[in-house]
């Protein structure tokens, strides 16, 4: 279990949001990019310190985070960073392997040569960034990638779906597994090697085997971490 340990984040004045809206939008991409660890508390009082605020918009913008699967609320005190367990990953990419899937499938018909072009070259500054050992530009392109790849499918509410789904859980933990990046960016290659023949099956199956390499690995990392901390 995380101890419990004083929070710095980086505050900026407010934008033209509401003052919940922009605490919970800052701990969220912190949540997803790595910068607070499952397990860490999110003491309400040290937060609104930090921001500046009284405790309403900390307590509402925990509440937002809640709801989207990313934190626990603690009674009186705040909230903890979610721990994905094996079953949430699981359930997570069993989900994803059929929206992604078929959102690939239904947009082969629609993706033209410009599209491919733009793919091959998210996918080459995906390696150029694997080299230089740019985890958050791999992360942000990654993502562009296959939302980018999915958007012919034409299902404005598939592709809600799926936007949702990518920003679900946190990515960073995804790129620690030795050699992912690599293939990644062959796994990519092979999929646009099927949309650029056009054979909706093949590039069915090879998403969905990119999806499971995925799932394998993050369940690895998982039962490491459990198997250390019981040993603790």
């Amino acid at each position: 279990m995380k101890t419990n340990r004083e929070i710095k984040l980086p505050v900026k004045s407010v934008p033209f949001v509401s003052k919940s809206e922009y605490v919970y939008r800052t701990l969220r991409e912190a949540i997803l990019n790595g910068l607070l660890d499952p397990g860490t508390m999110l003491n309400q009082a040290e937060i609104a310190k930090n921001f500046r605020l009284s405790r309403m918009p900390i307590r509402d913008a925990l509440k937002m985070l809640a709801q989207d699967g990313l934190v626990r609320l603690v009674l009186h005190h705040g909230a903890r960073v979610t721990h994905f367990s094996n079953r949430d990953i699981q359930e997570i990419y069993a989900i994803r392997k059929i929206l992604e899937g078929y959102a690939v499938r239904e947009a082969i018909p629609h993706i033209t040569k410009a599209v491919i072009s733009q793919l091959e070259h998210i996918n080459q500054t995906i390696e150029q960034n694997s080299r230089k050992g740019k985890v958050d530009s791999m992360i942000k392109e990654n993502e562009r990638f296959h939302l980018l790849l999915y958007e012919g499918c034409k299902n404005k509410k598939l592709l809600e779906l799926l936007k949702n789904l990518w920003s679900s859980y946190p990515k960073r933990i995804f790129w620690q597994i030795r050699g992912r990046a690599d293939q990644v960016v062959h796994q990519h290659k092979e999929i646009l090697a099927a949309v650029k023949a056009r054979d909706a099956n093949r590039a069915q199956k090879l998403v969905q085997a990119h999806l499971l390499l995925a799932q394998e690995g993050l369940m690895q990392i998982d039962s490491l971490r459990h198997g250390k901390s019981q040993g603790d």
